[in-house]
């Protein structure tokens, strides 16, 4: 796996280099700029993922103390090793304003508790960060590429909660991503270099980790074989079989 890495990692360099990345760049640059010339107080979604961790270290260059909230799903679905690690990554990139929430439902549904975040930012967090903290803008690291779906709500600028989003990764290509990380010398969670190698680092997308009976559209069933014993030692669990991998208490 590491002389696989290293391959990727001379890859994505040589893109660093071109033109056509320095452009992306620019353009992140430029709609940051352009969102905090426009908004008061804006605030980074902060996953811990590749895209965000991107996102959150152009953000900082340009506003070191903006708040950087960071959603926790719990140790049922979250294994506390990869959290730990999320930690590390922002204080790195020197997030010093992190703000971290969650709620009790994961502790009482466990590996149960799907949908818990969205109803929970939707209807008490999100509407209490803009009427009551004032929050007017959240920079959030999506990207046209990753869905049709995606790319058309952001096409349409439609925001999913109340308070205005801001994308300057939008167009950005998960070539761009990684170039971006290796250039420099960014953080990111281990397991991606697992997950790039067997899978293709264009699939290698953090929200599969939340879910064991998730993978990544174009995953062979044999890739999908060898991903899940990786999975389960990261959950802190025993392999049998594909049907025995259930989330550890990690």
């Amino acid at each position: 796996m590491k002389l696989e890495v290293e391959k990727a990692k001379r890859l994505f360099m040589l893109w660093a280099e071109t033109e056509r990345f320095e452009q992306k760049v620019a353009e992140a640059k430029q709609i940051i700029e352009s969102a905090l010339a426009r908004y008061n107080k804006p605030y980074v979604a902060f996953s811990g993922g590749k895209d965000s961790t991107v996102m959150l270290h152009l953000v900082l260059q340009y506003k070191p103390d903006v708040m950087v909230f960071l959603w926790d799903y719990g140790k049922y679905l979250l294994p506390r090793k990869i959290f730990k690690e999320i930690l590390n990554i922002a204080d790195t990139l020197k997030a010093h304003n992190l703000r971290i929430e969650t709620t009790n439902a994961y502790l009482l549904l466990k590996d149960k508790a799907h949908n818990i975040k969205g109803s929970v930012l939707l209807e008490h967090i999100i509407p209490s960060l803009k009427n009551i903290e004032g929050y007017d803008c959240v920079f959030v690291g999506l990207r046209e590429e990753e869905s049709l779906k995606r790319r058309r709500r952001m096409h349409a600028q439609k925001n999913i909660t109340c308070i205005p989003e801001v994308w300057p990764l939008a167009t950005w290509r998960w070539l761009d991503v990684w170039a971006y990380i290796f250039k420099h010398n960014l953080p990111y969670i281990s397991i991606y270099n697992l997950y790039g190698p067997l899978v293709g680092w264009d699939k290698a997308r953090f929200v599969s980790f939340f879910d064991h009976f998730q993978f990544p559209v174009g995953m062979s069933n044999r890739s999908y074989r060898l991903w899940l014993p990786v999975l389960c030692t990261f959950r802190g669990v025993a392999f049998n079989s594909p049907w025995e991998c259930r989330i550890g208490l990690t």
